[in-house]
């Protein structure tokens, strides 16, 4: 195989890695993991050189070369992820809890609020209801279909949880990104980077992130609970026409 050959195919090979990593940046959920292990790294090369990622020099390959320094921030990075951020980012969100529902607490006394009871869309009936009447009636449609909302509803909530929790992550990273570039003289974190490199905008962007990110955790953490119907026209039909009956009109 000649020169040229081996060039093309390395560069062909690069080529469909980098389309691939491009692909896999559109996901929250992947971008936000690579967040925090680019910021790990960088709080790991200032602990190291006094230089942060963004300042990378030539001579900076070397670290990649030092097995023992590559081992101790990957089982570093490791016990974050398997130790640390479960036990912090529960007690985070247990903490933001009770503030947040003690401060709507605060705020329903001394304004208070109309809560209007929530009513469902025509042909939507309680998930419930609707598994009464396939075990009722033994029907396998009714229980399929059953399943499959409580399928989705299981995988829309894991997955919101999932974002809610890497959002956390890569704020506290972040943080500690930043508290680690202040404590030593010379280095620079991506985080100071970049505030850097926005100038004068920079305030303003930062705020939009950190709006964006309690945004995420509004939904994640703070979500109001929702009445768990599933679309069933037929059954639904049924149930108004009781509550008509009970009702009296």
């Amino acid at each position: 195989m000649t020169q040229d050959e081996v060039s093309k195919r390395f560069a062909g090979g690069l080529a469909q890695h980098g389309h691939g990593l491009l692909e896999r940046a559109w996901s929250s959920q992947w971008a936000l993991r690579l967040v925090c292990a680019v910021l790990f790294l960088d709080m790991a090369m200032m602990l190291r050189v006094d230089r942060g990622v963004s300042q990378w020099e030539p001579s900076d390959m070397e670290l990649l070369r030092d097995v023992g320094w590559l081992s101790f921030v990957i089982v570093a990075f490791s016990f974050s992820v398997a130790i640390v951020i479960p036990v912090v980012l529960p007690l985070l969100r247990h903490l933001s809890v009770e503030v947040w529902y003690s401060l709507a607490s605060r705020l329903h006394q001394l304004y208070g609020f109309d809560v209007r009871p929530y009513q469902r869309g025509l042909g939507y009936v309680p998930s419930g209801a609707l598994r009464d009447l396939a075990l009722l009636e033994r029907d396998d449609f009714l229980f399929r279909l059953y399943e499959k909302h409580v399928q989705v509803q299981k995988l829309e909530e894991a997955a919101r949880e999932q974002t809610g929790a890497l959002t956390a992550a890569a704020v506290l990273t972040a943080l500690v990104d930043w508290i680690v570039a202040q404590q030593l003289t010379d280095a620079i974190g991506i985080v100071d980077a970049i505030y850097d490199f926005l100038g004068d905008s920079a305030p303003f962007v930062t705020m939009a992130v950190l709006f964006c990110a309690a945004f995420i955790l509004r939904r994640a953490w703070f979500a109001d609970p929702t009445p768990d119907y599933i679309y069933y026209p037929p059954l639904d039909r049924i149930l108004r026409d009781k509550e008509r009956i009970r009702s009296g009109n």
